[in-house]
């Protein structure tokens, strides 16, 4: 039997259920209606995302090309 799980929407904060992710097409969203609303605020400016572009740049000097552990992770780029 599958699994009913309970979410909050982010944009109207309503608690809705699903069962699974593929099933709900506007998850994290209770509905296609916040998931347009979040999106517009996104065109609109009204979120942003704000990071340090600087940051970790100082370290692409010590990553060993020859791992096979970073080829495999630039593989998947």
């Amino acid at each position: 039997m599958a699994t009913c799980h309970q979410q909050r929407c982010p944009e109207c904060k309503r608690k809705f259920s699903y069962v699974d992710l593929q099933q709900h097409p506007w998850f994290p969203f209770c509905s296609e209606r916040c998931k347009i609303v979040d999106l517009g605020r996104w065109f609109n400016g009204e979120y942003a995302v704000v990071e340090d572009l600087t940051k970790g740049h100082d370290l692409k000097d010590k990553i060993d090309l020859d791992d096979p552990d970073v080829q495999d992770a630039l593989d998947q780029l």
